[in-house]
């Protein structure tokens, strides 16, 4: 697995994530849309939570998101049906990476670096992560860093009100 290194975003990050305005799965859930610079201000804000760009080691360009949403400030896939009492408290993890840097297992050393700040610096027990059933390469990432598919899947609706059904990956938290 690659050295990926987190960091806080950059305004100059917004050059570099731009093409995600156009990806289908950011635009169905993400605050992006074509205000990058307001997208990076929000994350850097930190109110639901951390969220870090996401670079390799000797290259500072940002090639993704890892976030962590805390408890109330999550989707409703941290209460629904497929969570139990001994996973709480529940957060929610969301991660994702420009088109140029998918495939050499970026994303899961981005995961596995996030859990473990949130294993340091929080008392949460759990994350979800909350994938649409569509994407079996998210669904892929979930399984490879060990968390566990739950029933039900559940349904939400995306920020154009399409409802779309979401596989529920519970993934413990290891201090």
């Amino acid at each position: 697995m690659p050295a990926v290194l987190l960091r806080s975003w950059r305004a100059g990050d917004a050059l570099d994530i731009a093409s995600m305005t156009e990806d289908e799965h950011i635009q169905r859930w993400s605050s992006m849309d074509h205000d990058v610079q307001g997208w990076i201000v929000r994350q850097r804000s930190g109110v639901r939570g951390p969220s870090r760009a996401i670079c390799l080691p000797d290259d500072a360009r940002a090639l993704g998101k890892v976030a962590l949403r805390m408890p109330g400030h999550a989707s409703p896939a941290t209460t629904c049906e497929a969570i139990v009492a001994d996973d709480a408290p529940v957060g929610e993890l969301s991660y994702w990476l420009v088109p140029a840097a998918r495939g050499r297992g970026i994303a899961s050393a981005a995961v596995e670096a996030m859990m473990e700040l949130v294993a340091s610096t929080t008392d949460l027990r759990s994350v979800v992560l909350d994938v649409e059933v569509t994407n079996p390469a998210s669904q892929g990432l979930a399984r490879r860093v060990g968390a566990q598919r739950r029933e039900p899947e559940r349904v939400e609706l995306d920020r154009s009100g399409v409802p779309r059904r979401l596989a529920v990956f519970v993934l413990a938290v290891h201090g």
